[in-house]
């Protein structure tokens, strides 16, 4: 019984189709081996060595063209057109099989090489030339030599004594069949796919191919130089490339091929081996010149052609982006929608491309701070490691945002489970954050603001948080806390954590309030913010955890400043910030295994300055951002040097004017913001500042102003202005109550 599986007239159309291209097989295999066949016996006629061994061998270029064009699978038109040819010459049946296999495999083993090394048929590179040449000339038909030679000396159709010379002449022969025939064979197909000549270059192609066969017999009858020739195949080369140059290298090598056969002109009076070498030497030098040459040209025109239509296109853009730029005024608020637009669209689609472990950890990386803010009188480091590559990237991250009047805010939080919504939800929440610092730095209320907004996320996983404010010139420290491990305070020795105003994590509950808590922070004690990546693990409690990092942290030698450390406040000595580096890269350690970490980890230390007896010194970009941190160092470090804080608010207004004088002048030429340097000493009862900068005043307008060096002589007992060609430096001195009340 037979089983017909398909549909009720499908089996028609495709038994038809099937049908045609049985039939143009059949026909390409039968021409391809009626065209091999007839080029052997072309070949015969110009043997050299016995009756089977010829100089050029045709058979191998068509063999090649055609299994280059048509592919590979249409050998057996070879195999059989070989077999049929060395029948009549070989001595045995075996000896013409033999032969034939050698004739077959060379034209294989040619086009598969070329494969192999990226050939392209048009011949228009030169990398295609070389190919061609080396590969698919000399060195496949080393093949079809070798075999055919040895079949010659063991079938006894000539001695062994000619072996190298049949070797030689059989070799060369294919070589030379192929760099004159296949080339010739490739070009054909190149007239209908490539541009149309127009009739100027059939012409010039006509002349050319007239020109050469007219010049190499003139130089068999007259002349004994075949070299003659060579002119006229570069001219067919460089005007007509491969198209011009294969025809005319055929016509060259044919003539002289049949010129050797026969003895005459340049070959004449000559030994067989003269011949040769004169013969393959010319044919030679014909292929090389006519495809290199040819193959140079089309690479060169292909590059202009390629610079051209670039230069078109650049063009083109810059028209259009002219065009775009002047209506960029009217179309300002469509543009913004768009983009927007845009920019959603191409987040969705690189979401798609890639995979999500990767978006997720390329996210929370960019998004976490680069860099802490530089705060005078304020310690800060920060690290952040990921999960090993086998876990989806978490939540985790932290922050640092510096807040009107001085204050400093600084959040941890975790958003838990893995993947792109735990790392985008993330997102969502520290820029909410950050906008309801900026708006009302209280903790409960920023709290309340990110907790009406994880309330409204499609967030399935809970997300802690803790929040803290802090006031560098009284060292209190405001905060509240979502459901995160509570804040660990090393200070001389002993560690606290800070338990106050706990509430459950944001969003899942619907109340919405949340209380605060205070602790004063000592001089030189650190605070440490950090996720549970970093205490819990599996099997083992998380108060465990939390008394392992109270114990570590007091131990570590960097975990608190020392209480001389009189240059705690220098915004230019390194020492108090390695200090911490140090110890966040001693914690990572002692509980991370650097062969498996589960959870993301977030680590965030702050530590204030200890108190300082003696001088200040600041220095930071002359940028009016920096004027409050300058302000909130130097009223930090009045109030512990004891001047009272009437004194210190007319002092503090005397070194602001100065200071914002260096920010206003001092490079307002230069590309960017240089230094501005303050400097302040107590020497008994009598107050000293410098305010230094590197930069170059420009002369003062005679349109009144000065109002600021006015105020300064008002609040200050002396002031004293020097410019010097290295910068300028205003000292100002004062006699203050040291320990006086206000």
């Amino acid at each position: 019984m037979t089983v017909r599986v398909g549909t009720v007239g499908s089996s028609r159309p495709v038994g038809m189709l099937a049908e045609r291209v049985g039939i143009r097989r059949a026909a390409l295999l039968a021409a391809i081996g009626v065209t091999y066949y007839y080029g052997g016996k072309l070949g015969l006629e110009l043997s050299l060595v016995g009756d089977d061994v010829t100089p050029l061998w045709p058979p191998t270029g068509i063999a090649v063209a055609a299994l280059l064009v048509f592919g590979r699978s249409y050998w057996p038109a070879v195999a059989v057109a070989a077999l049929a040819i060395n029948l009549p010459i070989s001595a045995t049946f075996l000896a013409a099989l033999a032969t034939a296999v050698g004739n077959t495999l060379a034209p294989v083993v040619a086009v598969t090489l070329l494969h192999k090394v990226g050939f392209r048929r048009e011949l228009d590179r030169q990398h295609d030339a070389l190919a061609f040449v080396f590969v698919g000339a000399l060195a496949s038909m080393l093949v079809s030599a070798t075999i055919g030679s040895l079949v010659l000396v063991a079938s006894g159709s000539i001695q062994a004594g000619q072996l190298p010379t049949a070797f030689a002449v059989w070799w060369t022969g294919d070589a030379m069949g192929v760099l004159a025939f296949t080339p010739f064979l490739l070009c054909l197909p190149l007239f209908w796919e490539q541009r149309r000549w127009p009739l100027r270059q059939w012409l010039e192609g006509a002349v050319i191919l007239v020109a050469v066969a007219l010049t190499l017999t003139w130089i068999v009858l007259q002349m004994r130089v075949l070299f003659i020739a060579l002119p006229f195949l570069g001219w067919a080369a460089w005007r007509l490339q491969l198209r011009g140059a294969a025809p005319a290298a055929l016509i060259a090598t044919l003539a002289a091929t049949w010129a050797a056969t026969k003895q005459i002109g340049p070959f004449e009076g000559t030994t067989r081996l003269e011949q040769m070498v004169t013969l393959q030497a010319f044919n030679a030098t014909v292929a090389l010149t006519s495809f290199f040459l040819a193959a140079l040209v089309s690479e060169r025109a292909q590059a202009a052609s390629d610079l051209a239509l670039a230069a078109a296109e650049l063009e083109q853009r810059v028209e259009k982006r002219t065009a775009q730029l002047s209506a960029a005024n009217v179309r300002l608020v469509q543009e913004i929608h768009e983009r927007s637009e845009a920019q959603e669209l191409l987040s969705h689609e690189e979401a798609r491309a890639q995979r999500e472990h990767q978006i997720a950890e390329t996210l929370q990386r960019s998004l976490l701070p680069d860099r802490l803010p530089d705060v005078p009188g304020v310690g800060l480091a920060a690290r952040y490691v990921p999960a090993t590559a086998d876990v989806q990237v978490g939540g985790d991250w932290y922050d640092v945002v510096q807040l009107p009047k001085g204050l400093l805010a600084l959040a941890i939080g975790d958003v838990a489970g893995h993947g792109l919504q735990a790392a985008a939800t993330m997102v969502q929440v520290r820029m909410a954050l950050r906008a309801y610092a900026l708006q009302d730095p209280s903790p409960p209320a920023v709290m309340h603001g990110v907790h009406q907004l994880v309330a409204q996320l499609p967030v399935p996983e809970m997300v802690t948080l803790i929040y803290l404010v802090y006031d560098p010139s009284t060292r209190e420290l405001r905060w509240t806390n979502a459901g995160h491990p509570p804040a660990l305070v090393v200070t001389d020795g002993s560690a606290t954590y800070l338990t106050g105003a706990l509430a459950p994590p944001v969003g899942v509950t619907l109340d919405g309030s949340f209380a605060e808590s205070t602790h004063v922070l000592e001089p030189g004690s650190t605070l440490l913010l950090y996720t549970d990546g970093l205490v819990e693990r599996r099997g083992v409690s998380l108060s465990a955890g939390l008394d392992r990092l109270s114990r570590e942290a007091t131990a570590a030698p960097d975990a608190t400043a020392a209480p001389d450390a009189t240059d705690a406040t220098d915004a230019t000595d390194s020492a108090p910030a390695d200090a911490l580096e140090r110890l966040c890269d001693r914690l990572l350690a002692t509980f991370l295994d650097d062969d498996h970490i589960p959870d993301d980890v977030a680590l965030l230390a702050m530590r204030p300055a200890v108190s300082v007896e003696g001088e200040l010194t600041l220095s930071l970009p002359a940028e009016a951002r920096n004027l409050v941190k300058l302000r909130g160092a130097l009223r930090r470090w009045l109030h512990e040097s004891g001047v009272p804080e009437s004194e210190a608010n007319e002092v503090l207004v005397a070194c602001g004017e100065a200071c914002a004088n260096v920010v206003q002048h001092a490079y307002s030429g230069a590309d960017a913001a240089g230094p501005l340097e303050l400097s302040a000493r107590l020497v008994g009862d009598d107050l000293e500042l410098r305010v230094r900068d590197h930069g170059h005043w420009r002369p003062a307008a005679d349109r009144g102003g000065g109002w600021g060096l006015q105020l300064m002589h008002s609040l200050m007992d002396d002031v004293d202005v020097g410019h010097t060609p290295s910068g300028t430096e205003v000292r100002l001195t004062r006699r203050v109550r040291l320990g006086s009340l206000a």
